[in-house]
């Protein structure tokens, strides 16, 4: 745990297998590695403006941000998210069991003389080819900076500030918004609800009635809440139930499928490898490894 004053705090859990952080005038880079199985705690409130690109592991944040709930997914490319300083995040990460990430802390004076307006939109599982571009060269020149690294480290800094500030601007999740569509106390029924009957058909019409709205109602604010639909939500849920038992029982494929829902083990193959990019028994594998 990182406590910086009395309002500050950096707690994550996992255990920490790597780290590179090289700071500059204008920033702190930090190029990090860490190992866990199943779900991973985060809390953190910084003072800087902080930019984060998470690689392999990321799948899942499921959290409040300054009080309010939420919960991203992070896709394909969307592997980038902005926080503004002093955002308080507090929740689970979904990751594993190796989780790689990269966070840029832009100094506040830095930003402060080049920004007219201050960054207040959290932005969360977005892609951006320039940033991502430019983070790859970053990390690769921080795991050995050279001499003049502090004056590529300014010019990427500069750069990266109208990118974060432009989408930023863009973003239609402001940290005052993110509460989505659906209350907070609805949504952890449908989960709820969800979770607990996993190895059973669940219709939308269930799913809305729980909710209290007309399914059409409900679809909309659903999918504004979660960023999913409800059958990609019920889906992702069986997912990481089975990468519990994949990696905390000896069950078999087979009897894992059938606790989760399906019908058989090749079509849960299919849909693991699908949202993992490996077979279940390659992850159970790696959790033995």
């Amino acid at each position: 745990m990182e406590t910086i004053g009395d309002n500050y705090v950096r707690l994550v859990g996992g255990d920490l297998v790597s780290s590179i952080i090289t700071n500059t005038p204008s920033m702190r880079i930090e190029i990090l590695r860490r190992e866990t199985v199943g779900r991973m705690h985060w809390h953190f409130r910084q003072p800087e403006l902080s930019l984060f690109w998470f690689g392999k592991g990321a799948e899942r944040l499921r959290a409040t941000i300054d009080g309010r709930p939420v919960e991203r997914r992070f896709p394909g490319k969307s592997k980038l998210a902005i926080f503004p300083a002093a955002t308080e995040i507090e929740g689970e990460w979904n990751v594993g069991p190796t989780l790689d990430y990269t966070v840029v802390f832009l100094n506040p004076t830095f930003v402060g003389e080049r920004l007219q307006h201050a960054i207040t939109n959290c932005t969360i599982a977005f892609e951006h080819d320039g940033l991502t571009r430019g983070l790859a060269e970053l990390c690769r020149e921080a795991t050995s900076p050279d001499n003049v690294f502090s004056l590529m480290a300014e010019g990427w800094s500069i750069q990266a500030l109208a990118h974060i500030s432009r989408v930023s601007e863009r973003s239609q999740q402001p940290c005052n918004k993110l509460r989505g569509g659906l209350p907070g106390r609805s949504l952890r029924y449908v989960e709820e609800y969800v979770r607990e009957n996993l190895t059973q058909p669940i219709t939308l019409a269930e799913l809305s009635e729980i909710a209290g709205l007309s399914k059409r109602h409900f679809l909309r604010a659903f999918q504004e809440s979660v960023g999913l639909t409800p059958y990609s939500y019920v889906l992702s849920l069986r997912i990481d139930e089975a990468k519990r038992r994949l990696s905390e029982t000896e069950d078999s494929i087979v009897d894992v499928a059938l606790a989760i829902g399906f019908n058989d083990a090749q079509h849960f193959s299919t849909r693991f490898k699908k949202a993992t990019g490996i077979t279940p028994s390659a992850f159970r594998q790696r959790c033995l490894s």
